[in-house]
């Protein structure tokens, strides 16, 4: 980490890397969501799925202020139900970004960075908790009223903490594979 600021090139691949991010929470979003079960469990789904995503960025940007970029403009996207999910989205990335300035962007720390961030893909199901009546219309303009019952049937309170749970499991085994690709696929094409 020669340069610690953030120049033009660096906030214009954070913001490829955003849109990337958040597309693929899109989509896996979409394709879940069809099915209740796997759709609960996206929060593990997508901690390993985006690990890639998120090494690589942080290979890419390796400056204060990146994971930052990242969790606001994720959060704007996860956000549109309820204030408290861009709230909570930011707040993971300001403690990554945390963890990774401590521990000079060891692979440890990006590790651990990344199993904190996992936490976001969490933050559209807060809804249910924090804006439920929202959430729950919305399911119900996509998917019908009987997929929403079902969603409210299906999600009390504890919910929410399992998912959280997963998501956690999730960013350890997407960060695992992140690293593991950084070092054996992505350094040796000269993407890392």
């Amino acid at each position: 980490m020669k340069e610690k600021k953030l120049q033009t090139k660096d906030l214009i691949m954070a913001g490829v890397f955003a849109v990337l991010y958040v597309a693929l929470i899109c989509i896996m979003a979409s394709l879940t969501g069809m099915f209740i079960p796997v759709y609960l469990i996206l929060p593990l789904i997508a901690g390993i799925v985006l690990g890639p995503v998120y090494t690589l960025y942080i290979s890419k940007v390796p400056k204060m202020g990146a994971v930052l970029i990242l969790s606001v403009l994720a959060g704007f996207v996860m956000s549109a139900s309820s204030i408290v999910v861009l709230l909570y989205v930011v707040v993971l990335g300001v403690i990554a970004q945390i963890i990774l300035t401590k521990t000079n962007y060891s692979t440890s720390g990006i590790r651990i960075s990344y199993i904190i961030f996992a936490c976001a893909t969490e933050g559209p199901f807060l809804s249910l908790f924090f804006a439920r009546e929202g959430f729950l219309n919305t399911c119900a303009q996509y998917y019908g009223q009987e997929y929403a019952d079902k969603i409210d049937a299906v999600t009390p309170i504890w919910v929410l903490f399992v998912q959280i749970a997963i998501a956690l499991i999730g960013g350890f085994i997407g960060g695992r594979i992140g690293m593991g690709m950084n070092a054996k696929h992505f350094k040796k094409a000269g993407i890392a």
